[in-house]
């Protein structure tokens, strides 16, 4: 990845887990302080346009990166809408020093970003590459 785009990166970055604070923050305000309520709301805001407009500089500026990220963006968003209809009851994830791999029985291994067992032993899988895949219990060592 190239050092602009990495840089890019990091600022969204910091941007989201500022959000993530306000955000907090946002949900500690009592109701009745509008005036607090609506401060911490256009901060907010002003994050969301900042982070657009460093998503549109990435796009100029690393154009193949900025899709590959929008593609694990909806491979995730696309994990979490299974979860949320799937009861997972064990999830790990690549951290960069533990792997991830999924095993099967046919003697190949995946390698992963994500994987996830639900409770009929099934297993969903982010891979590398940004695809969701799943297989049957049966099928995995």
């Amino acid at each position: 990845m190239s050092n602009t785009a990495q840089n890019i990166l990091r600022k969204i970055n910091y941007i989201e887990a500022d959000m993530d604070i306000q955000k907090q923050i946002l949900f500690s305000i009592p109701s009745e302080e509008k005036q607090e309520m609506e401060k911490v709301l256009k901060i907010i805001a002003g994050q969301k346009e900042e982070i657009n407009t460093l998503r549109q500089e990435m796009k100029k500026a690393a154009p193949e990166e900025y899709e590959k990220i929008l593609m694990f963006e909806k491979a995730a968003q696309k994990f979490k809408a299974l979860a949320a209809e799937k009861k997972f009851k064990d999830v790990s994830s690549f951290d960069g020093t533990t792997p991830c791999t999924v095993s099967l029985k046919d003697g190949t291994s995946m390698d992963c970003l994500v994987k996830a067992q639900d409770d009929a032993g099934d297993w969903t899988v982010m891979t590398l590459d940004g695809k969701i895949q799943t297989f049957q219990a049966d099928s995995v060592v």
